[in-house]
């Protein structure tokens, strides 16, 4: 049976925090405006793209939890919830849900779906950007339960302690996962499937897995690599030992810590490595594109107007933009614009009618018969539904230190 309880000191958590660096912290907006990659866009340029992605992760409001800390014996094997019940067993808003895990101490054997088997031991961290169902467990034959059975009540008010398995060698590690309000797929399509930051020594990689096949990145510059390992332990020692406002601190490590391999995984795309939104970002074309849409969501645009604008054929520009975003710029910006509805609903105390001038529709109809398309009920009747809802997972105020007065 497993055993729940509130979160103290774990020898293999202290033991790997020893020593541990000050943390050198950097937020979000800073650490993503310090991109360096020498790629094809001007310097310029590539200021403007990232602020593209940066307007993303602010518009569908990324945020970190941790979820629990596990003590497994061997024997032992689990397997996840599938992306559709991730949400509402987390007991979060539907959205977008990112677990990962820090592996304190031990090993074990991690699967999903057709992907390899990928070993992790102590000091790895592993990210499942899109939330897919995988199985983790101590050797490859046993048949794993399901993660309710282990741990059947999240809870959102403390970290819990969940031992399990039999008497043998153990394996510790956080889980914790990242959630978004809005689920946008144009980038977490562009990620790999799995993540791997494997520490070791001196050395840092970063592994991707997907469809396509195993690649490794080495990290190579020292700075990064003592935030990365400073920041690490911060978390592990944080969640073994909370204090004071620990939940806001071990959230916000966890968002810098993702935001950290987005960086990484920018640089690997921009030196002509994999494919998708991200790569758009950087593409000639498709990168200047994408920067026009998000800076004027309200502007009338057209595929020839901008064209004109990135200074290409109309042609080339909507072939290359669909090889890339897998739409058309019209159909992307059409979800963007409910993207940014959302969030100014949420977070805004316009009224519907602003809103919809603000994200390109001459009337309060159009605007409306376009949200209830896409969200599946009108803006004011949505935003009603979301002031109704509890406070965010990780305990933390929503922006602004309040929720939205209510608006008619």
């Amino acid at each position: 049976m497993p055993i729940l309880g509130r979160s103290r000191n774990d020898h293999g958590s202290k033991m790997f925090c020893r020593d541990a660096l000050a943390l050198d912290y950097k937020p979000h907006s800073e650490k993503l405006s310090n991109i360096s990659i020498d790629c094809t866009p001007t310097a310029g340029v590539q200021d403007s793209l990232v602020d593209v992605l940066s307007e993303v992760l602010r518009v569908v409001r990324l945020s970190g939890t941790i979820h629990f800390c596990a003590e497994f014996t061997r024997p032992w094997a689990f397997q996840t919830s599938p992306p559709s019940m991730l949400a509402a067993r987390l007991k979060v808003p539907e959205g977008s849900v990112t677990p990962f895990y820090v592996v304190t101490a031990g090993s074990c054997l991690v699967t999903s779906g057709a992907l390899p088997p990928i070993h992790i031991e102590t000091g790895d961290v592993i990210v499942f950007p899109r939330g897919d169902q995988h199985v983790m467990a101590s050797d490859p034959e046993l048949v794993p339960v399901p993660i309710q059975d282990i741990y059947s009540q999240p809870s959102k008010k403390q970290i819990a302690v969940v031992k399990y398995g039999g008497s043998g060698p153990p394996a510790r590690f956080i889980c914790g996962f990242l959630h978004s309000d809005q689920r946008f797929d144009p980038l977490l399509k562009s990620l790999p499937a799995v993540l791997c930051v494997r520490s070791r020594d001196d050395t840092l990689t970063l592994e991707t897995l997907d469809g396509t096949g195993r690649r490794v990145q080495p990290i190579t510059h020292q700075q990064e690599k003592e935030w990365w390992r400073a920041s690490l332990r911060y978390l592990i020692s944080e969640t073994a030992t909370p204090g004071p406002g620990h939940r806001a601190v071990l959230a916000r490590l966890a968002e810098s810590l993702f935001l950290e391999l987005l960086q990484w995984q920018l640089r690997y795309v921009a030196q002509g490595h994999g494919g998708g939104w991200l790569a758009g970002l950087y593409d000639a074309q498709v990168g200047p594109a994408l920067t026009l849409l998000h800076a004027q969501p309200d502007r009338s645009w057209t595929v020839e107007a901008l064209a004109k604008e990135v200074g290409v054929s109309r042609a080339a520009l909507a072939k290359r933009f669909v090889e890339l975003v897998g739409e058309s710029p019209i159909q992307y910006l059409a979800g963007w614009r409910m993207h940014l509805a959302q969030h100014l609903l949420q977070d805004s105390t316009l009224g519907v009618g602003e809103i919809a001038g603000r994200v390109g529709y001459d009337s309060d109809a159009a605007f409306n018969r376009a949200f209830r398309r896409v969200v599946g009920s009108p803006p004011a009747t949505w935003r009603q539904a979301r002031e109704e809802q509890p406070p965010a997972a990780n305990g933390t105020q929503l922006r602004n230190g309040r929720r939205p007065a209510s608006r008619a």
